[in-house]
């Protein structure tokens, strides 16, 4: 199924692509760009992961961001992963810029070797770039037995979320996420923001002249607003609140400042009001258990499942169908859309078509 390139700019309505062509889409571009082999394959599954599972403000859409990041000299295909200094269980790592999905991948994958070894491994990574959707990284460890978590939190810079109390913008947006392994299932995958939402989701509201929800965003007045133009403004008007909103934003706010100390002050990058600018950069922490070294992997999965199950069949609210764990949804997304194709906004449609003309990459032959 394959949309029109002649959509009507004013039709607000996600196109749908065929997934086989954004993955010809993106390998043509980046290869254009001047990533290579392993790294240019990793950044392609990595956003179309994200935009299969749902999460579409971190998949395809940030063809846009990485291609300017690149040309802005901000990404820098082919960087090296410097070890800034190694102990058995724990890796301090350098990026130097280079593509974040590549150094996400391979940050995990040390964090994994050395809890196979030790029952416990962990990086910490500064000069960073955006790693697109987190929880792509921790749900094949999971899969291999390993509990992953991964943070980042824009090493200090790109202001967006207002501290619980406060009216303006200072901390990152600083997710997180967590594999779980299972015995008898896919794993349990939390992903979430400690802001309430991104700020990838609050442009797709925007692409599709959208109100924001109540509850998402605080001006400078403290009052609650629904204009995404002015968080988009410059300086920003507005400010993402923490997660848990007015009524529980204090839960979110703190569970921000563990994302920030973990990432940005183990890692060096700084924390969140180091700079009032959006640095362009990130710090990441990767954390890593290998539950054989306790209860043993086979113990440990069995019991999430054993909760699993008791979760599954707690009394069910009045018009609820269906108790989800973490993670369902996503996979029922991705089994949807690899056959109905992924949707895209055509405002990200078009600036993709752009990006293919200024590369001098046929239209049609992708």
């Amino acid at each position: 199924m394959s949309a029109s390139d002649n959509m009507p700019a004013s039709d607000p309505s996600p196109i749908r692509i065929e997934p086989d062509r954004l993955v010809r889409i993106m390998d043509r571009v980046f290869e254009r760009l001047g990533l290579a082999g392993d790294e240019r394959r990793v950044v392609v599954e990595r956003l179309m992961e994200a935009s299969l599972s749902g999460y579409h403000s971190h998949g395809v859409m940030r063809i846009t961001m990485y291609t300017e990041g690149i040309r802005a000299g901000n990404m820098i295909p082919g960087a090296p992963l410097d070890i800034l200094g190694e102990t058995v269980s724990t890796v301090h790592l350098d990026a130097n810029m280079g593509m974040g999905p590549w150094t996400a991948t391979e940050a995990m994958k040390l964090a994994v070797g050395k809890a196979a070894a030790t029952g416990v491994g962990c990086a910490s990574v500064v000069n960073a770039n955006d790693i697109a959707r987190l929880g792509g990284y921790v749900e094949q460890p999971a899969k291999e037995g390993y509990i992953a978590l991964l943070m980042t939190n824009d090493a200090g810079g790109n202001p967006c979320v207002a501290p619980w109390g406060a009216t303006s913008p200072l901390m990152s947006t600083n997710p997180m996420a967590v594999g779980i392994p299972r015995e008898s299932g896919d794993p349990v995958l939390i992903d979430i923001s400690t802001g309430v939402t991104s700020e990838g989701g609050l442009k797709m509201l925007r692409n599709k002249g959208q109100a924001v929800p109540d509850g998402w965003l605080i001006d400078g007045d403290g009052r609650a607003t629904t204009d995404a133009e002015a968080y988009f403004a410059t300086p920003r008007r507005a400010a993402i609140l923490p997660l848990g909103s007015l009524i529980a934003g204090h839960k979110g706010f703190a569970l921000s400042i563990l994302v920030d100390v973990l990432t940005g002050g183990l890692s060096g990058a700084g924390c969140s009001g180091r700079s009032p600018e959006d640095l362009d950069q990130n710090a990441l922490f990767v954390l890593v258990i290998d539950p054989e070294k306790f209860v043993s992997r086979a113990a440990f999965s069995a019991e999430v499942d054993r909760l699993v199950e008791s979760i599954k069949g707690a009394r069910k609210a009045p018009g609820v169908d269906e108790i989800r764990v973490p993670g369902e949804g996503a996979r029922r997304k991705r089994e949807r859309q690899l056959k109905q194709g992924i949707e895209v906004d055509p405002p990200v449609w078009s600036a993709i078509q752009d990006i293919l003309d200024e590369l001098g990459i046929g239209r049609d032959n992708v």
